[in-house]
């Protein structure tokens, strides 16, 4: 045995991985996260190569002393390795996208865990702007949001997958509260990640390593559609949304963090060439520049991370929109050509709320019990009841909904939410009717919360003015 040597026995040899025939000793660099462990006849190297050839252990002929190894290297693949049997980047990625497909993503793409510069760099210029709103979680460093190894240190990948979740059209004429398409099915923070354990589980075993991974889609701090870009998924529209050329942006993100070094993808490329309809469709206008999204003029925002009241000068263009909003996707060309049925049953429509709601049923909800019952498992808990009801006002309002006069008469009298009752009397004031001017005559004298005297007012006046639209001369 020479010295700083250790010749590897063919007992070395994983299945699937090429045999190392040389592992060379380099006593002056310090190695951390290498054990030998000594048996009888062969000494074990835990986590020899990990990063290069992913092998967990490997064992070697006898060793006579025990060694102190302060740090590896790999010198040659052997001559039992075949073509087939050779791991490597392209190999490994061939792996992923063949897993990926298989569990049911439509999109894979692989990108290094360098830091997203561009992304991090528009992301400080909209915060600096206040185009963030109070989202806090997007109010945090650039440097946090758009570093992978600031989640996980190890990385050295990002694996960045696509599933299509689109369920289809809105029915037509149905009356009720609209969902955006995302949301008609399951919660898919829950859906997507088991998913993404079980595909982690089978890359290990295809792979023959133990995979250090954070597994995610929309849930930690980092910049998903910058990642997702770099990785080849798409490339960014005027409307901020991540458009794929081949099934168009209704797709979920979700990621993998690995400690892999896979074989990266080129970057999305596309343009929207001269389309700017999502920008001008856009109802609240909230679209400033291409690529650029004002979140305190979105209807998405509006009505799903906005804990307040919806501004009163906005809610007549929220139309009849009670949670999320796509608009500016419905007019996309690359939508309306490519969006194809998602092959998920978890987002149909029959899987969770559906494409619309029942105005008057989900005005009824009284407590938070009552509220997870109904909508637990679903994305439509993330604006909490009282929001959810909040935007259920402005629907009926904006609709003149006749039939959901009742259930906002109850809201304004018992809803123990001022968010509540002061959108239930706006919704009263542009309804109109006897009704609704007896209800909110009531509520003036019970009433004890400021800014809902000032909504129930304001909608007693509505009521009175010829025009009959609050807001709107």
């Amino acid at each position: 045995m020479r010295r700083g040597h250790v010749q590897i026995q063919p007992r070395a040899r994983v299945q699937h991985r090429p045999v190392v025939d040389e592992l060379v000793l380099q006593p002056q660099n310090l190695f951390y996260g290498i054990a030998f462990s000594h048996g009888q006849n062969t000494t074990t190297v835990t986590n020899f190569c990990h990063q290069s050839y992913g092998y967990k252990e490997a064992s070697f002929g006898p060793i006579f002393a025990p060694l102190r190894v302060e740090s590896f290297s790999v010198k040659g693949r052997g001559d039992g390795a075949t073509d087939e049997a050779r791991t490597t980047r392209r190999e490994a990625r061939r792996v992923l996208e063949e897993r990926a497909r298989a569990a049911g993503f439509d999109l894979v793409g692989v990108t290094g865990a360098e830091p997203l510069k561009r992304g991090g760099e528009r992301l400080t210029e909209w915060q600096e702007a206040g185009m963030a709103a109070d989202m806090g979680f997007m109010h945090r460093p650039a440097g946090l949001l758009a570093d992978p190894k600031r989640l996980q240190k190890s990385a050295r990948s990002v694996v960045s997958l696509g599933v299509s979740y689109y369920p289809g059209d809105h029915p037509a004429d149905e009356g009720g509260g609209r969902v955006a398409r995302y949301a008609w099915g399951q919660d898919y923070h829950v859906v997507i990640k088991e998913r993404l354990k079980a595909l982690r589980a089978e890359l290990e075993e295809a792979l023959g390593c133990r995979i250090k991974a954070r597994a995610f889609t929309d849930a930690v701090p980092l910049l998903e559609r910058s990642a997702a870009q770099h990785a080849g998924l798409g490339f960014f529209g005027r409307n901020s949304c991540l458009i794929n050329g081949r099934i168009g942006s209704y797709f979920f993100i979700a990621d993998l963090i690995v400690d892999l070094d896979l074989e990266p993808d080129t970057e999305g490329e596309g343009t929207c060439g001269k389309c700017a309809r999502c920008m001008q469709g856009c109802p609240t206008g909230a679209i400033k520049a291409p690529g650029v999204v004002d979140a305190r003029l979105c209807i998405s925002y509006l009505t799903i991370e906005n804990r307040g009241p919806i501004p009163r000068e906005l809610r007549a263009k929220v139309g009849d929109w009670a949670f999320g909003c796509d608009v500016c996707q419905e007019v996309c060309p690359y939508n309306k050509r490519k969006a194809t049925v998602s092959s998920w049953p978890e987002f149909s429509a029959g899987a969770g709320a559906g494409p619309y709601l029942e105005i008057p049923e989900v005005l009824g909800i009284r407590d938070d019990e009552e509220f997870e019952a109904r909508f637990a498992g679903t994305p439509l808990t993330r604006p909490g009841r009282a929001g959810l009801l909040r935007n259920c006002c402005v629907a009926a309002g904006n609709l003149g909904l006749g039939e959901a006069v009742p259930a906002l008469v109850r809201c304004l009298a018992e809803d123990e939410s001022a968010l509540v009752r002061g959108h239930a009397a706006w919704a009263l004031g542009e309804i109109g009717g006897g009704a609704a001017a007896e209800a909110l005559e009531a509520a003036l004298g019970d009433e004890a919360e400021a800014s809902c005297l000032e909504e129930i007012r304001l909608a007693l006046e509505n009521i009175a003015s010829p025009v009959g639209k609050s807001g709107l001369e």
